[in-house]
């Protein structure tokens, strides 16, 4: 096949990263950096809806084990971060189910505290299917 790239912008405070060259259809791998097409519950005031594009990190794979203590969440028993009860707006958040990733799915992380991430079940696990492609940091 033939490869296909794209420069990406990223406009939110989620990662570092203002452009990146993304490799798509490249196979992900733990501590990528990843676009993905969101598959969570729609959150339409927040423009979270079906296949808007998600910039964050792998940060668990299938079989790895999610943790959660006082709403501590972690994977494989490295801390990802702590997830808050409730939006800036006010919008309650539940955290995410402890358990296995299961087959066909990862956890996206993102560095800040309040980034919208696998850490809250409405954002939830992704699906591998919805990755876009592998993002690779120009600055």
């Amino acid at each position: 096949g033939v490869a296909q790239h794209y420069l990406y912008v990223n406009v939110t405070p989620s990662l570092p990263h203002t452009l990146v060259w993304l490799d798509y259809g490249a196979a992900p791998q733990r501590g990528d950096l990843v676009v993905y097409r969101y598959a969570g519950t729609p959150w339409p005031d927040f423009g979270y809806v079906d296949g808007v594009r998600f910039f964050k990190r792998i940060a668990g794979l299938p079989g790895d084990t999610i943790a959660v203590s006082d709403r501590i969440v972690s994977v494989n028993g490295t801390e990802i971060g702590f997830a808050k009860p409730r939006t800036r707006a006010g919008h309650p958040l539940e955290v995410i189910t402890a358990g296995v990733i299961p087959d066909g799915h990862f956890f996206a992380q993102a560095d800040s505290p309040d980034s919208f991430d696998s850490r809250y079940a409405s954002s939830g696990l992704v699906p591998l299917a919805r990755v876009v492609g592998v993002a690779r940091p120009i600055f």
